[in-house]
């Protein structure tokens, strides 16, 4: 590795308009195998720092890699974690981030997130690694939506629009018939803590959760939220999820009409029961992290325990946590375990073209639009999660195999494997290529926990 022990420039640190631009430069101290031990070594040593979350390729384990940083002009100090502000990254694809500007520098893979430590020992939040360089027109709406902030001004008014109305409006009916309570309790069975459950209505499959199972506290707290006798919940899943919207709902449930209360919105405790009572779903599968141990599912649940009460993200931001939407929130509270996984971001529609648009257009444009949106943003989808190399499917519900979701990813195979036109080809081998190339081995995965799932659920009746 290139880098090591040797001093190196970043970026440039600008204190203001009538201050000259200094050289800020990182050298590497060591290497650690646990953030804690990290930042314990950056807060003992003078200066700032930046330590840098990455897998290690050859055993796939988490490393820390801790860099003095130092600015040129020995006169500017990045005294608080405020003053990280007055630096601009040197990165790759222009990308301005301190993360992707150390793996460039040093010639290091696998980066996730870095942390930086202020001389005064005061850590920033995360920063996580960029994957695509972000378009001009999100640039543009971050900016107007920094100002709306900084004077009162509501933020970007259409864009909450287009989420409110899209995302958090119901789902398109379709013919497939809604996952029941018999069908959660088969599920339930082949989880794990920590294992994370992805769902929807037939082609809006969208929604991330992660499974915590049986919790004391959580179960605890869940019925005093609720208005529940003490021990109502023990039979049922405890999951965390961020909702873009949730309200209570009249519904039958447990053979009775009874008002079943919400969660909320944002990142909250819930119970699988409950949400699939008040957002009823009928697709569903569910993946575990290869080789994770009780540690690392411990570690990822408790990550997601302290990211709850979070508003949910209607920006679809990767490099913050300020707010987060669900798919964001599953896969970062896995980062901290001691063998991340790889999921791979996108840019992936939030709107799909309506089925009427499609059918007015020639075959070959339709079929170029089809998986394509007139919104996209650098986001962290489902897709990305189940074709990971890091995951497996452990349960799939039995109307999986027949959904949009697999004649979705069976349209990617046939691209990454040169079977679809050219057009389409290109479109998804550029946009999505790690996802297409894993869809051929998940859509096996799905189709055998799917008959898997109907045959445990005939001999059960």
């Amino acid at each position: 590795m290139s880098g090591i022990n040797k001093e190196f420039s970043i970026g440039n640190y600008d204190s203001g308009l009538f201050d000259l631009s200094d050289k800020v430069n990182a050298k590497k101290i060591t290497t650690a195998n646990t953030k804690d031990e990290a930042l314990n070594i950056a807060k003992n040593n003078a200066g700032a720092e930046i330590v840098v979350q990455r897998k290690d390729e050859q055993s796939g384990l988490a490393k820390f890699d801790v860099y003095s940083l130092k600015v040129d002009d020995k006169s500017q100090k990045i005294g608080t974690v405020k003053d990280v502000g007055k630096i601009s990254f040197f990165g790759n694809s222009n990308i301005s981030n301190p993360v992707n500007a150390i793996e460039d520098k040093t010639g290091t893979k696998g980066a996730l997130q870095g942390f930086i430590v202020a001389e005064n020992n005061e850590v920033s939040q995360p920063i996580y690694k960029q994957q695509f360089q972000t378009p001009r027109y999100e640039k543009v709406r971050d900016v107007l939506n920094n100002i709306r902030e900084s004077v009162g001004i509501e933020q970007n008014a259409p864009w909450v629009y287009v989420v409110d109305t899209v995302m958090g409006g119901s789902s398109p009916s379709d013919n497939l018939p809604p996952i029941d309570k018999k069908e959660i309790q088969n599920m339930k069975a082949n989880l794990k803590k920590g294992d994370i459950i992805m769902n929807g209505n037939d082609g809006s499959f969208i929604h991330g959760i992660l499974y915590v199972g049986k919790d004391a506290k959580l179960q605890e707290q869940m019925e005093k939220k609720w208005g529940l006798e003490k021990g109502a919940l023990k039979d049922e899943g405890l999951i965390i999820h961020s909702l873009l919207s949730d309200s209570d709902t009249e519904t039958e449930y447990e053979g009775k009409k009874q008002t079943i209360k919400a969660s909320g919105a944002g990142v909250n405790v819930d119970t699988i029961e409950r949400y699939t009572a008040r957002h009823p779903r009928d697709v569903m599968i569910a993946v575990t992290m290869k080789d994770a141990t009780d540690q690392d599912r411990e570690s990822a649940v408790n990550t997601m325990k302290s990211y709850v009460g979070k508003g949910y993200d209607k920006y679809f931001r990767n490099n913050d946590d300020k707010e987060m939407y669900c798919t964001e929130a599953v896969s970062k509270a896995w980062l901290n375990s001691s063998r991340p996984p790889d999921f791979s971001n996108q840019l992936h529609p939030l709107v799909s073209y309506p089925e009427f648009v499609l059918k007015k257009l020639p075959e070959s444009v339709s079929k170029s639009l089809q998986d394509g949106g007139r919104l996209h943003n650098e986001m962290i989808m489902t897709d990305g999660i189940a074709t990971s190399k890091s995951t497996t499917v452990v349960w799939a519900s039995q109307n999986a195999d027949k959904s949009e979701f697999v004649k979705k990813h069976e349209r990617w195979a046939d691209a990454a494997e040169g079977k679809s036109d050219k057009g389409y080809q290109e479109m998804v081998t550029k946009d999505i290529p790690e996802q297409s190339r894993g869809s051929r081995a998940l859509l096996e995965k799905i189709k055998a926990q799917a008959e898997k799932t109907r045959n445990e659920m005939k001999e059960a009746k």
